[in-house]
């Protein structure tokens, strides 16, 4: 019996040899065809990139070769080669040179002495970031590419996320964001001992639908103090709330109360979801009324109108009442801060009326942190969040979902 072939990441690159190895000798895949293809891929970008440099050497010589012009600023002086790696592999370029070396010249596909192109040193930052060791990256782009950079250069990538990380939580914030989405999730740090620490986020939704992770930080706690000093940080950047329409976030007290200091005249909307969980987790007879009691209270938010999803509620509560009290007076508790959706028109009522677009990056956070398992401080920590904001662009509001944010990764790393 043939062993099953393991298609994980990690084993990608090994087992896609022994698929082309068993192809050709079952007559299916001709290697020579293949491997001719990808040495024309790479020759065609190759020749791209060569005419993109004597192009802009011309230019800037003022001359073409072997052209004698009173314009001309210097003498060739043959050529150079240097080797440039992108996302289509490694790429030999014949650079010129020149006699007087009195000038610099200057090209738009490298700076001077850079060997790689940010894509792809982006692209070996984010396999990192999905879960990949520094050695695992090394063979995963050497083998699909044809090169890679040495685990110490990935990790001094990784690092130089720290600079850009500054510059996120300093600059200015400009309030022009309509709605903003408040949650956090707790993630296991080891410095002395493995504990665990919350991470809060906030995202702003603009008036075209833009979504953005605005800001995060590692607290202490959800308490009202973390939250207060949170919000009070994004009001001191220059999130006014001039154009805050609606803040949207769970039950937390902390977050309510925090709320109220900060943007105390903001409407706040407490995510439904979150609601209904605690009506299911507060049903005494799960068996025999949790399935009824689901329907229906979800019907409420279901409804056309804000008159219609009260009335609604109003006959959910008369009818559970007796049967389920506990269940009931938790879902009675600020009933009404969940239809402040209502307010807004129908394209957007889905992107206010609970945490979800907030909820779809913590839960791809939570993803990797499966494969982490921890973070050795909170240095580690605040770079690895901030690499996956900067790199996994959320769709905006009134747009299809093409993909989930776990397809969005893998394509970006294909």
């Amino acid at each position: 019996m043939s062993c099953p072939v393991n298609f994980s990441k990690d084993t990608l690159p090994k087992q896609w040899q022994y698929v082309k190895r068993n192809l050709r000798e079952m007559g299916i895949l001709n290697q020579p065809e293949v491997d001719d293809f990808e040495v024309k891929a790479r020759t065609v970008v190759e020749g791209f990139f060569q005419r993109s440099i004597n192009g802009e050497f011309r230019e800037q010589i003022k001359a073409e070769e072997y052209e004698r012009t009173e314009e001309r600023a210097d003498i060739r002086s043959g050529t150079y080669p240097r080797l440039f790696t992108t996302t289509f592999g490694r790429a030999r370029l014949l650079i010129p040179k020149v006699r007087k070396k009195n000038r610099e010249y200057v090209y738009n596909l490298f700076a001077k002495y850079q060997r790689r192109r940010q894509k792809f040193d982006d692209m070996v930052v984010l396999s990192l970031l999905l879960g990949f060791s520094t050695r695992k990256q090394q063979k995963f782009f050497q083998a699909f590419i044809g090169d890679s950079v040495s685990h110490q250069t990935a990790s001094r990538l990784l690092q130089n996320l720290s600079d850009d990380l500054h510059a996120y939580r300093t600059s200015p914030i400009e309030d022009k964001y309509r709605f903003l989405i408040i949650d956090g999730l707790w993630v296991h740090i080891k410095e002395v001992d493995i504990k665990k620490r919350p991470i809060l986020f906030a995202l702003g939704i603009t008036k075209d639908g833009k979504q953005e992770i605005i800001a995060f930080k590692l607290a202490k706690g959800e308490t009202e103090e973390e939250y207060t000093s949170f919000l009070n940080d994004l009001y001191r950047r220059g999130l006014l709330g001039k154009s805050l329409e609606l803040i949207i976030s769970d039950g937390s007290e902390a977050i309510i109360a925090a709320c109220n200091i900060v943007y105390p005249y903001t409407p706040r909307q407490r995510c439904y979801t979150h609601k209904l969980r605690n009506l299911l987790q507060n049903i005494r007879h799960k068996i025999k009324h949790r399935t009824r009691m689901a329907r229906q209270a979800s019907r409420i938010y279901k409804s056309s109108s804000r008159h219609e999803a009260i009335r609604k509620f109003r006959i959910f509560v008369n009818r559970w009442r007796r049967k389920e009290p506990k269940a009931v007076k938790c879902f009675q508790d600020e009933f009404y801060h969940t239809l402040n959706f209502y307010d807004f028109p129908k394209e957007v009522r889905s992107a206010v009326s609970t945490t979800n677009h907030l909820e779809r990056f913590l839960e791809e956070i939570r993803r990797r942190i499966k494969i982490q398992g921890y973070f050795k401080n909170e240095r580690s920590l605040n770079l690895w969040i901030f690499g996956l904001i900067k790199h996994i662009n959320l769709n905006p509001i009134n747009q299809p979902k093409s993909s989930t944010l776990k397809q969005k990764c893998e394509i970006l790393l294909a």
